[in-house]
């Protein structure tokens, strides 16, 4: 029987996931809760599971395809018995007597993708001089246009047997592109008869095309990044306010400023209700803990890791999960359940700014860069959960909170 792995909904606001990597192959044999693949949600890479056992019999995306929230991804053959896949006999013999013949199967055209050699190659008349090799049609014509010997390099083992169009147009690239300069093409998604196939073409003879054509380096959104662009859509739409304010802060031997600010916060987020509360669906929910989204940048990747039940963690407790954070893999659980945030860019020697509101969170605090003891501070709260007065006493607190960790 068959047993289809759909992608899955790992958030509420995810339409669809990217296929990051296999973990598993056609014919491997899995068990219940081995790890198949890394999905990429618009939230995090997460570990996707097989709850059955089983072999895998098909692998439907390549790496880095999307894919849409519930489609099949991959198949499990769950008719296992003995830890062998049941066989028919007569389907064994039909096997061995077809592989006493060998047929060539006619390349089939195939869909867009994001394969480098999807669009490396422009489609070319037909040659009619074909070079010897086993391989199919349309790559004897492809090795005759570009000059690949199909024999020579299958006797090398530098072509499989038979051949195909890919293989061709993967040779073709190899004999006249270096690796940097194809990654370039595929980049800027560049055609090769662009330039002249008759010498080894480099990085700068490409950076020198694209300069000259004003060519644009295509950058695809990635799921993090289409989070980031729904996060900042939908904060537009929400009714905010800011407090400006300045504190007072000192710096601890070892201790992160980032650790002072969340342990201040956490005990003023206990005192007032509304900052653990959020709007969703028309209802306030209102959350025991404090539980606080910070804002992280690993590269290019900004994520907002939850600190929760904060209130219960000492100075140094919250000083070694900022330094923990900053090595870990990213889990979808490291990202929920949050009700206020902090954003600090004082690293940065920035002095003030504005930060958006993460997710359903009652509101966010930015902090700037820490001069004479003191660091500006903005404060971004959504109306629809606290009003200005109550706003102002939270911050007054979370003012005296400081100087006292």
């Amino acid at each position: 029987m068959d047993y289809k792995i759909t992608m899955p909904q790992l958030s509420d606001s995810m339409s669809e996931g990217k296929l990051v990597e296999w973990k598993v192959k056609v014919g491997d044999k899995v068990n219940s809760g081995d790890v198949i693949a890394d999905i990429e949600s618009d939230k995090a890479v997460i570990e996707l599971q097989t709850f059955k056992d089983g072999i895998v019999k098909e692998l439907l995306l390549k790496e880095n395809d999307d894919a849409k929230v519930g489609s099949v991804i991959a198949v499990i053959d769950t008719d296992v018995k003995n830890n062998k896949i049941e066989i028919n006999k007569k389907d064994i013999v039909k096997k061995k007597e077809h592989s006493k013949e060998t047929k060539i199967p006619n390349d089939k055209p195939s869909k867009p993708s994001e394969n480098i050699m999807d669009f490396l190659f422009d489609n070319d008349e037909k040659n009619p001089s074909l070079p010897e090799g086993i391989s199919t049609p349309v790559a004897k014509q492809k090795a005759s246009k570009f000059g690949i010997n199909i024999q020579k390099l299958q006797k090398e083992n530098k072509l499989p047997v038979p051949a195909f169009e890919k293989d061709i147009l993967k040779s073709v690239a190899d004999k006249y592109f270096t690796p940097k300069s194809k990654q370039l093409l595929y980049e800027y998604e560049l055609k090769t008869n662009n330039f002249k196939l008759d010498h080894k073409i480099d990085t700068a003879e490409i950076k020198k095309y694209i300069k000259e054509n004003n060519i644009p380096k295509i950058v695809k959104i990635s799921a993090n990044q289409k989070a980031v662009i729904n996060t900042v859509t939908k904060n537009w739409q929400r009714p905010i306010y800011h407090i400006y304010e300045e504190v007072e802060i000192s710096k601890k031997d070892g201790i992160k400023l980032s650790a002072n600010i969340l342990k201040a916060l956490s005990s003023s987020m206990q005192k007032f209700t509304f900052s653990r509360t959020i709007f969703e669906n028309n209802i306030l929910k209102v959350y025991p803990s404090s539980n606080i989204s910070v804002a992280l940048s690993k590269g290019e990747t900004l994520y907002m890791v939850v600190l929760k039940n904060s209130e219960d963690l000492s100075l140094k407790e919250i000083n070694d999960w900022l330094k923990e954070i900053k090595t870990k893999k990213i889990t979808l659980e490291d990202l929920q359940g949050s009700t206020f945030g902090v954003s600090n860019l004082g690293m940065f020697e920035i002095d003030n700014f504005d930060a958006l509101i993460n997710g359903n969170d009652a509101g966010i605090v930015a902090f700037g860069a820490l001069k004479n003891s003191k660091m500006k501070v903005t404060f971004t709260f959504d109306h629809r959960i606290v009003n200005g007065a109550m706003a102002a006493q939270f911050v007054m607190d979370f003012k005296k909170e400081l100087k006292n960790v």
